[in-house]
């Protein structure tokens, strides 16, 4: 946990950073709760431990680069069905577990829609969540595999 807090970042973009230190590579995209959410334009940040991934937002709260998060969306097979294969989620654990121990806790919930297989890293300013949603077989929604890393609210 101490590499999370000692460095909160994804690819160079650091949690508290200034937005503006980034805005060569961020599009305005909209405002969600009171924050302004920003799409990565390079494609190089689209890819984690090999795995590429569909899309980049950065959270803007004060100035300040407050989450990172990337999504992959797996389509559907030919008569539109969905399986669940959380093989890549895996994979990124094992090699967040390599560089930052044991995750604090598991995020698994398989009772309601979305099904959540996942895992959680909390260090004191900072928490690291993957996931894998998934809807169903023919879910109104295609499976997700979602990196987030965000600020901790609950220490202020």
């Amino acid at each position: 946990m101490a590499d999370l807090e000692r460095d909160p970042s994804f690819k160079g973009i650091t949690i508290g950073a200034p937005i503006s230190k980034y805005s060569d590579i961020l599009s305005f995209s909209h405002t969600s709760k009171g924050k302004n959410v920003y799409r990565v334009r390079e494609s190089r940040y689209l890819s984690i431990f090999n795995n590429r991934m569909d899309d980049m937002i950065v959270v803007e709260s004060n100035g300040k680069v407050y989450a990172i998060q990337l999504t992959k969306t797996y389509p559907a097979d030919a008569s539109g069905a969905c399986v669940f294969n959380a093989n890549e989620l895996l994979s990124w654990y094992s090699s967040l577990r390599a560089k930052y121990g044991n995750n604090s806790f598991s995020l698994d919930d398989m009772s309601g829609t979305p099904s959540v297989c996942g895992m959680r890293w909390k260090a004191n300013s900072v928490v690291l969540d993957i996931v894998y949603l998934f809807y169903g077989t023919f879910g109104d929604e295609k499976p997700k595999l979602q990196y987030y890393l965000y600020q901790r609210e609950d220490d202020y």
